[in-house]
């Protein structure tokens, strides 16, 4: 016995729609969810941290090195300077030329001596799109061959973005000195 196309019709579509009816509901919740993900956002003042340290030889000079990693982020992620950002306050004379400040301490009997600045210009790395925060690593090396394997040092690193906000001075632990071989 065969049954009319009717029956196998109406059958077919009750199944369907309890099917669809769950999938509708996952899906809408999964879409909901998508949509509402937060992203991350910081203050438009940046902040930048101490990562860690190692030391290094240069190649092909040999140039003892001290390789510094630092952990960045900025809310409206206007780090970096363009090579024709020369005019004021960029220019060569101000110390907005440079936006990344790295300040080498010695430590002497307990007392931190200031020695050298190794600023530098970090290029623009600002993302296209309307979300611009940005986190990231810096990686940056100091030609550390004046000092003597055994010395204490300590450096503090500064961060500026083009509105010229100033990140807060954020320090190394004290690092002692080693020659690599």
């Amino acid at each position: 016995m065969t049954l009319p196309m009717k029956y196998l019709s109406k059958d077919y579509d009750e199944t369907m729609a309890k099917v669809r009816l769950p999938f509708f509901w996952i899906l809408s919740i999964a879409l909901l969810i998508g949509a509402c993900r937060k992203f991350k956002s910081f203050d438009p003042i940046p902040v930048i941290e101490y990562k860690s340290h190692n030391f290094k030889r240069s190649q092909p000079l040999g140039l003892h090195m001290l390789h510094l990693e630092m952990t960045f982020r900025d809310g409206d992620g206007d780090i970096g300077l363009n090579d024709g950002d020369t005019l004021p306050p960029f220019d060569i004379s101000s110390p907005f030329y440079h936006n990344l400040w790295i300040e080498l301490f010695t430590v002497q009997n307990s007392f931190i001596v200031d020695t050298f600045n190794f600023n530098a210009r970090i290029p623009n790395i600002t993302p296209p799109g309307q979300v611009k925060s940005l986190e990231g690593e810096i990686q940056y090396e100091i030609p550390i061959d004046g000092l003597a394997e055994g010395d204490s040092i300590r450096v503090g690193i500064r961060l500026v973005d083009r509105a010229l906000n100033v990140s807060a001075r954020s320090f190394s632990p004290d690092i002692v000195v080693k020659r690599p071989q």
